[in-house]
C-alpha cells in the first residue's frame, strides 16, 4: 500500500511493506551527482551519531534509480513524529538547537564537492516585478480568500521595502564557509516527546557559514518568535560556540535572501504548488533586520 505524503518540492509515497514502512522520494529534479551527494553526506553524518534516515539500496545496490524517466530513491522510516506549523514548544527548540550544532560539528571539515552556489546579490527592481506578477496572479483568482489577503498583504510591504533606497540589496558573508544541512526547519525534523529524533531531506546541503543557517532555521522555524528564537540559540551556543560577530554575520547574509524571499508566493500562485502555503504566514511582513533586532533584544 502507498499513500502520497506532502513534500514542499519533491514527491514523497509512503510504502507498507510486509516487515516495515519505508519512503519513497521521486525528485523533481533530474541531477544524479545531487542525489549521490546527498546520500554520502547522509550516511557521513549517520557514522557520527547524527540521526538522519538512511537511502535504501535496490537489488543493483545503487541507492538512485530511475523510475519512467524520474530520479528516485527509498528511505529508511524516521522514528517519531513530525509537528504541525507553530506547534513547536520551548524544550523542542532547545533540542533543536542542540541538533543543529551537532549537525554543524559532525560536517565541519568536509570539502565542497559541488555544492550549489547561493545568491547573495539580488536586482532589486527584477524582483519587485516578480512580486508584481503574483499580485496579478492573486488577483486574478477572486475568491478573496484570508490566505490570500494575507499574501496579498504582505507582498504589499515586500515589494515596498524592496523600492526603498535603504533596502540592502547583497549581503556576502564574511565568515568561513562549511557544509550545512540546507534546509533545516521543523519541517525536515522528527520528534520524540522533546527530543529531536531525526533530521531528514539532506538534498539541499549547502557550503555556507554556519550561522547564516543557524539565522535562516529561526526565520523558518519561529517567524522569529523571540521566546523560541532565544531558547535555540542559547541551545546551539551551549553546544557550539558561537561570537556575536559571526551570528551577526549570519544575520546580515540570510537576512537580505530573506527580503527577497518570493519563493512560497511564487510555488503557490505562479506553480500552483499549495505545499508551500505553509511559508507564507499570516503576519504583517517586516524588513529582516527590524524583526531580527525584536527576536534577540
Amino acid at each position: 500500500m502507498t499513500d502520497v505524503v506532502e513534500g514542499a518540492t519533491n514527491q514523497v509515497c509512503r510504502v507498507e511493506c510486509l516487515d516495515r514502512v519505508v519512503f519513497l522520494r521521486i525528485y523533481k529534479r533530474h541531477d544524479r551527482a545531487m542525489a549521490l551527494r546527498e546520500h554520502s553526506l547522509i550516511r557521513h553524518v549517520r557514522g557520527r551519531g547524527l540521526a538522519a534516515p538512511l537511502p535504501i539500496p535496490a537489488l543493483s545496490g545503487d541507492t538512485v534509480v530511475e523510475i519512467a524517466g524520474r530520479l528516485a530513491a527509498l528511505y529508511e522510516a524516521a522514528p517519531g513524529v513530525q509537528l504541525e506549523p507553530g506547534a513547536m514548544t520551548l524544550a523542542q527548540a532547545r533540542s533543536s538547537g542542540h541538533a543543529l550544532a551537532q549537525l554543524h560539528r559532525a560536517t565541519a571539515g568536509l570539502p565542497d564537492v559541488g555544492y550549489t552556489e547561493r545568491t547573495f546579490a539580488w536586482d532589486g527592481p527584477q524582483w519587485v516585478e516578480r512580486l508584481n506578477l503574483v499580485e496579478q496572479a492573486i488577483r486574478a483568482r477572486g475568491n478573496g480568500n484570508t490566505a490570500d489577503a494575507w499574501a496579498l498583504r504582505r507582498l504589499d510591504a515586500q515589494r515596498g521595502w524592496l523600492r526603498r533606497p535603504e533596502c540592502p540589496h547583497s549581503g556576502f558573508p564574511r565568515f568561513p564557509r562549511q557544509v550545512v544541512h540546507g534546509d533545516y526547519h521543523d519541517a525536515n525534523l522528527f520528534f520524540e516527546a522533546d527530543r529531536v529524533s531525526a533530521i531528514i531531506d539532506w538534498e539541499q546541503a549547502a557550503f555556507l557559514p554556519r550561522a547564516y543557517e543557524v539565522v535562516r532555521a529561526c526565520f523558518f522555524m519561529f517567524r522569529l518568535e523571540p521566546r523560541l528564537t532565544q531558547a535555540f540559540l542559547a541551545a546551539y551556543r551551549t553546544s557550539s560556540e558561537l561570537g556575536d560577530a559571526e551570528l551577526a554575520d549570519g544575520a546580515a547574509s540570510w537576512g537580505c535572501y530573506a527580503d527577497h524571499h518570493v519563493w512560497p508566493l511564487e510555488e503557490v500562485y505562479l506553480h500552483g504548488n499549495e505545499r508551500a502555503r505553509r511559508f507564507i504566514p499570516h503576519a504583517p511582513f517586516l524588513p529582516f533586520a527590524e524583526a531580527w533586532r525584536d527576536a534577540i533584544e
